[in-house]
């Protein structure tokens, strides 16, 4: 884990949704429902989902792993 959170780049998005199911419409959000239930997501990372969808992935971890932080 880093300063930042247990989120990067290279982290799948299938280990997100599996190991953080409170983050599913967060990522929902940024990359569609489709990617909830796609068998792809074993195999991409959010840096690789996020060039597909337009967005920075280091933006994505960053509020992915403000998600997580208690409030």
């Amino acid at each position: 884990m880093t300063r930042e959170g247990p989120i990067k780049p290279e982290t799948y998005v299938g280990d997100v949704l599996k190991t953080y199911p409170s983050l599913r419409e967060k990522v929902k959000g940024f990359f569609g429902a489709e990617c909830l239930q796609c068998r792809s997501n074993q195999l991409e990372s959010i840096a690789y989902t996020s060039w597909h969808k337009g967005l920075d992935p280091v933006k994505v971890c960053r509020e992915l792993n403000a998600a997580l932080k208690p409030k």
